[in-house]
């Protein structure tokens, strides 16, 4: 029987030894494992285009805005990093085609005489309109035929020689004038014929010197056939000079105004058309139309929108919020914890916006309810939708912040044009569609008699073009109604831009607040050095609680929501449009200089994602390689109580010292095989440490790359930290020795259920260091003692109470044993024998110094070994008290036990 509980305890230690061994390595190789599945990631170097302010236009601050959003990181150095430069996006389709827009104009000067031919078509569109709306004005009033003629017209002659006409009716028909009402009216679907026999219809069109002349003319021309009468127009048209007609129509109101240079117009349009035709056949222009055709979807997406919008203005399809906003691929791929969104997200109920637009309100309901966008829309919502407030109100700072405000200015003048040509082009495309007038010139140029004389160019600008202009400016002014342009809002003090800021930002609809601190409502003179500030929600700038990071990790200052908040939250915009205000408030002029940020760039370096985490986690790692280790080694010291081998070895002259330093020895030796094993794996490693702050620093020294090195070792990456890694590894020897007293103590005064604690001072006395003796004191016996005999167990009054139990195992017993002799205890069942000499019944003999046999017993524990504690009373051997001097009387008492001890 004894020998197969051995073999299973045998078989279990081995079982045991194996896991104290594997399992720390078997840890460790799964850390080795996700080293491999997550290499390191080798980050090239960056370059970042510049932030353009307010100051530097709004185009380029507009484009910056859009094309930056995500502050994307570029390889190679960027365009507006070279001196001289400013521009990122040359590379942008409309940058392209400005660029081309512009050489084709510096090489001739036609493109100067645009402002002219812009003021004549205004000249030429209010007699239009004139014409049109009020042709009463014109009563009377006509253009000579003669005048209207080439100056070598050979109509004349023709009417002479080959019809032929009297020189009196020539001479009426020359003379007579054009009624320009017939432009704004139309020439009636009816036959020459007709009109050249009705007096009425020739009065419509014609206006003679005299009535005497109208009736000649009707008389001579009347009899003439259908043919003659188309030939004479025919000619007639051939001997119009159209240039002439369009210098002469506006003069019919006012002799002084200036007549439409058709000539200049030829000459301009012709050169204009054939650059623009170059222009057309430009390879960019491909892209531009690929690129705008899905905006004239129903109902395009904002992803499109965004993406044809970038590729127009930036040159590129990464910016304008296309991608979820991160630096680093593994955000990208953690990009739903990083917006917060969990398997059970649910869109937030939107709130309708009776301030704005139904289109604005799908389209903000749309970015609200797509959680990729959503986190954008939430940072540029206070910029588009939000509100400056300034204080104090006085004269002085309104000036400033009108100064300040040209920027916003300009934007609402170009959302005027755009509402204004929105409201115009309708008519203007109306005008070239079916307009009475552009239809009867354009069937007159038509003509084949005419084509010789009229450039095909006049043709071309006639041409009604499509509605595809007009539906890109109407989906701009949508998307421009949606932001509020009105930004600066006064009120009296401070404290009210706080209240008042409290509630825009229930909407989301606080952009900031600008107080001027040296400045009152009295104020009338702008001061000499102005102090301002500029208060912002605490969400969308950076925290002012740090100068820089705890920990040094590689990588640039480059996500756009956590590192550059004061750009993208709209502080240093306001800054340098508040700045530049005050400049020109002072100097009363233009400040010329626009101001641009650069982002300094960063060289390549090595992201490590595994080191990043395992940087948090290691602690817990090097905990867990040697928790079963020491969780093993506390059963066993427990179980060694429990089954009170601990007190036999005491009572066989083991002292604590050496049951201690073998469970030192055996755990050291289990934890140094597999250390050893472990800094085999992982060389990388100079030492194993169990403890949060030796691993933290190990760990932030092999993310930096650099390692722990012994010329390391004492030094910190923190600037002003004493701490070190070698104070770790110094710590830690220190709470070995505090941690050895402390169980020491702890066993001594607490030594459990079996055993005799000392008091919590014992460390004080004198007995405990020296092992000094106690005196023996006198004893009065109820027999006389053998007194030629050595006193070896003195017992005096010896009480013990079992707990649970009201009536004493052993009541007040005193009694002596001397040496060489061998004595009994006899007593009926329950009389304390056991309890007095052993305490169980598992034991076998006693033996005092080999001198003295007391009793042979079934327990190697009792109260004069120490496994019991008396109650009260005490016990004498050799003069040392067994509730003071047990380790004294260990030393000369021993046991036979019946088990193994040694190897439970």
């Amino acid at each position: 029987m004894w020998t197969r509980e051995g073999l299973q305890a045998k078989d279990s230690g081995f079982v045991r030894f194996l896991i104290e061994l594997m399992w720390p390595v078997l840890l460790f190789m799964g850390l080795v494992w996700l080293r491999r599945v997550n290499p390191l990631y080798q980050q090239h170097e960056c370059h970042f285009p510049n932030k353009a302010m307010p100051s530097a236009g709004i185009l380029p601050w507009i484009q910056g805005i859009f094309c930056n959003a995500n502050n994307p990181c570029f390889q190679h150095s960027t365009r507006g990093e070279s001196p001289g430069l400013v521009s990122n996006y040359n590379n942008s389709v409309l940058a392209r085609l400005y660029s081309d827009f512009q050489d084709l104009l510096s090489g001739d000067d036609e493109h100067l005489e645009l402002p002219r031919l812009w003021k004549e078509l205004n000249v030429m569109a209010n007699f239009m309109d004139t014409l049109r709306n009020h042709p009463e004005q014109f009563s009377g009033r006509g253009l000579k035929v003669e005048a209207l003629l080439k100056d070598h017209e050979t109509l004349t002659s023709f009417l002479l020689r080959d019809i032929p006409l009297t020189e009196s009716v020539v001479y009426h028909l020359v003379n007579a004038q054009i009624r320009p009402e017939q432009f704004a009216f139309g020439v009636p679907d009816l036959h020459l014929k007709d009109i050249a026999c009705s007096v009425d219809l020739l009065e419509r069109f014609l206006i003679f010197p005299s009535p005497r002349g109208l009736q000649t003319v009707r008389s001579a021309i009347c009899i003439l056939t259908p043919q003659r009468l188309q030939i004479i127009e025919d000619r007639f048209y051939a001997n119009v000079d159209f240039f002439k007609l369009f210098g002469l129509l506006p003069r019919v109101l006012d002799v002084n105004a200036e007549g439409v240079d058709v000539h200049l117009w030829v000459r301009t349009v012709s050169v204009l058309s054939d650059k623009l035709q170059k222009l057309v056949h430009q390879s960019y222009w491909k892209d531009l139309i690929q690129t705008v055709i899905p905006l004239f979807d129903k109902d395009p997406s904002v992803r499109q929108v965004m993406a044809a919008a970038s590729t127009l203005i930036c040159g590129y399809t990464e910016g304008a919020f296309s991608t979820v906003t991160s630096f680093n691929w593994y955000e990208d791929n953690n990009y739903k914890a990083f917006l917060g969104i969990e398997s059970d997200w649910s869109p937030v109920q939107y709130e309708y916006d009776n301030s704005t637009t139904p289109f604005c309100n799908n389209l903000i309901k749309e970015l609200e309810s797509n959680p990729a966008t959503r986190i954008m829309w939430n940072t540029v919502k206070p910029m588009l939708m939000g509100k400056i407030l300034y204080a104090p109100d006085s004269p002085t700072v309104r000036k400033i912040i009108q100064n300040a405000n040209t920027t916003f200015e300009e934007l609402e003048r170009l959302r005027t044009m755009g509402k204004a040509w929105e409201e115009v082009a309708p008519q203007i495309w109306h005008f070239f569609q079916n307009g009475v007038q552009v239809k009867m010139i354009r069937d007159m140029i038509r003509n084949p008699s005419k084509a010789p004389f009229v450039s095909k160019h006049i043709l071309n600008f006639l041409h009604n073009g499509s509605t595809e202009d007009h539906r890109v400016i109407r989906t701009l002014n949508q998307y421009g109604e949606c932001v509020n342009l009105n930004k600066f809002v006064p009120v009296p003090d401070e404290d009210a831009v706080t209240h008042r800021a409290l509630d825009l930002l229930e909407e989301s609809k606080f952009w900031a607040g600008l107080i001027f601190v040296n400045m009152h409502s009295w104020t009338k003179n702008v001061p000499t050095h102005v102090t301002f500030k500029i208060r912002m929600d605490i969400d969308v700038v950076e925290r002012t609680n740090k100068v820089k990071d705890r920990y040094w990790d590689p990588g640039p200052r480059a996500d756009p929501l956590d590192d550059l908040r004061y750009v993208w939250g709209g502080f240093a915009y306001l800054q340098d449009m508040v700045e530049h205000g005050i400049i020109k408030t002072q100097t009363g002029k233009e400040w010329p200089m626009g101001v641009y940020l650069q982002q300094m760039p960063y060289p390549c370096y090595v992201d490590d994602l595994f080191m990043l985490t395992l940087n948090r986690c290691f602690p817990i790692f090097m905990v867990l390689a040697w928790v079963y280790s020491v969780s093993m080694t506390v059963k066993s010291i427990v179980l060694e109580r429990e089954l009170r081998l601990k007190e036999t070895l005491k009572t066989m002259g083991v002292t604590n010292g050496v049951i201690w330093s073998t469970w030192f020895i055996d755990s050291f030796i289990m934890m140094g095989l597999s250390t050893a094993l472990l800094t085999f794996i992982i060389m990388s490693l100079l030492s194993q440490v169990a403890f949060g702050f030796g691993t933290e620093y190990l760990s932030r020294y092999e993310e930096q790359g650099m390692g722990l090195q012994w010329n390391n070792i004492q030094t910190s990456l923190l600037e002003g930290d004493e701490f070190s890694f070698l104070t770790s590894i110094c710590m830690m020897c220190v709470d070995i020795v505090l941690y050895g007293v402390l169980a020491w103590y702890l066993d001594n005064v607490f030594p459990g259920q079996y055993g005799i604690g000392r008091p919590f001072y014992f460390p004080f006395l004198q007995r405990y260091w020296f092992n000094t003796v106690a005196p023996v004191s006198e004893q009065s016996f109820l027999e006389s003692e053998p007194g030629e005999l050595t006193k070896g167990v003195c017992v005096e009054n010896l009480v013990k109470f079992f707990s649970g139990s009201s009536s004493p195992a052993v009541d007040g017993l005193s009694i002596n044993f001397y040496e060489s002799q061998i004595t009994a205890l006899l007593g009926q069942n329950g009389a304390g024998k056991t309890t007095t000499m052993c305490g169980s019944n598992t034991s076998d003999t006693i033996i005092k110094k080999n001198r003295h046999v007391l009793h042979k017993c079934s327990c190697f524990r009792s109260i004069l070994t120490g496994i019991f504690p008396p109650t009260s009373g005490t016990a004498m051997i050799y003069g040392n008290d067994i509730r003071t001097d047990m380790d004294s009387i260990r030393t000369s008492l021993g046991t036979c036990p019946q088990h193994n001890v040694l190897f439970h």
